[in-house]
């Protein structure tokens, strides 16, 4: 499998915010990532959702939208990757901690905005993508309001990978079903 790459983070945030598009990176990515996890399949109808969520409904220039594709299908990838290539678009870890755990918030919410979208009745689902669920809407209440320090880096690492393996379970359980390639068993 090719190396997945989303566009520059800062870039990204730059270009959106020039086109009046207020909402961040990672939440753009939270949006993709939870239409996905929830079935929605990425060669799909997922522009004019994200056009919905994050734009009155309106197109997006097509700079943006170009740079949304290559996010969608970079996620797609990382999220049907059996090494379990996914990561979370949020802002480089030289970036301040308060920052970081901001977009991590942002990103979650987000999550579930798009989860929401295409999953309305979460007790159809199996037990653990609830549970995974129920434990995104805690996380996305985090507080961004950290000290810089060791302990606050290394929880906010264990948080981060606890989100990314959550939403590639999530995937594996209600659109991995779809793909051809074998999905990993997480536990």
């Amino acid at each position: 499998m090719s190396k997945i790459v989303y566009p520059d983070y800062e870039a990204l945030g730059e270009l959106l915010l020039s086109s009046k598009v207020l909402v961040s990176p990672a939440e753009v990515h939270g949006l993709l990532s939870g239409l996905l996890a929830a079935g929605l399949p990425s060669d799909g109808d997922w522009m004019s959702q994200i056009n919905q969520l994050i734009n009155d409904g309106q197109g997006l220039p097509i700079e943006i939208k170009n740079k949304l594709k290559m996010v969608m299908e970079a996620t797609h990838s990382g999220m049907s990757d059996s090494l379990l290539g996914f990561q979370l678009m949020l802002p480089e870890d030289e970036a301040l901690v308060e920052e970081r755990t901001e977009a991590l918030a942002q990103w979650v919410q987000s999550f579930l905005v798009g989860f929401g979208v295409v999953q309305n009745d979460l007790n159809k689902l199996a037990e653990d993508v609830q549970e995974l669920i129920k434990d995104f809407t805690e996380i996305s209440q985090l507080s961004s309001d950290l000290d810089e320090d060791e302990a606050n880096e290394q929880a906010l690492f264990q948080v981060v990978e606890y989100v990314r393996i959550g939403a590639i379970t999530i995937f594996a359980h209600l659109a991995g079903n779809d793909s051809d390639q074998q999905q990993p068993t997480l536990h």
